[in-house]
């Protein structure tokens, strides 16, 4: 049964041909021969002191996905997984409108200057807009960077992001 109709990607949505960019599922991005070693990576890269490892809930994301809310995009380079990209759309309760809100973004690192994180980001942007946000954000890690690459793509520092632990 049929919750949400996704509205499709346009295509082609990358500017490299070698490059596909594509919606794909919770099940069809974990079942990647490739997804354990980019999450691996991506842990590596962006781990924040004091946070525990990932421990992906896949059930819950796809619940998320079965509601409409949780979106997923990846990035292949000559038939490889070599990025993706996770977005929660929902109506924010503090301003009663739409939002994308980037949950991960992550390109392996010997990819990167090939163009497909762009490409992610601007079929996340086109994917939010059509969804019905108003906007899009994203958080990145203090002085890494994407923190260095968010002003280039136009967008505006706005918040500080902080963390406590307690354990």
């Amino acid at each position: 049964m049929l919750l949400f109709e996704v509205p499709v990607l346009p295509h082609p949505a990358t500017r490299l041909p070698s490059c596909v960019i594509k919606q794909v599922t919770c099940k069809e991005l974990s079942g990647d021969d490739k997804f354990n070693e980019l999450i691996s990576e991506y842990e590596q890269e962006s781990l924040v002191d004091g946070l525990p490892k990932a421990d992906l809930q896949l059930n819950m994301y796809r619940m998320m996905e079965i509601s409409g809310n949780f979106h997923i995009i990846a990035a292949y380079m000559n038939g490889e997984l070599v990025g993706f990209l996770t977005m929660v759309v929902s109506v924010l309760p503090h301003s009663g409108k739409k939002f994308g809100t980037m949950e991960s973004y992550f390109v392996a690192q010997k990819h990167r200057k090939h163009g497909p994180g762009l490409d992610l980001l601007r079929a996340a942007e086109w994917l939010a807009q059509a969804c019905g946000a108003i906007g899009l954000l994203i958080t990145a890690p203090k002085g890494g960077k994407l923190a260095r690459v968010m002003p280039r793509a136009k967008y505006k520092h706005t918040h500080e992001v902080f963390f406590k632990g307690f354990a």
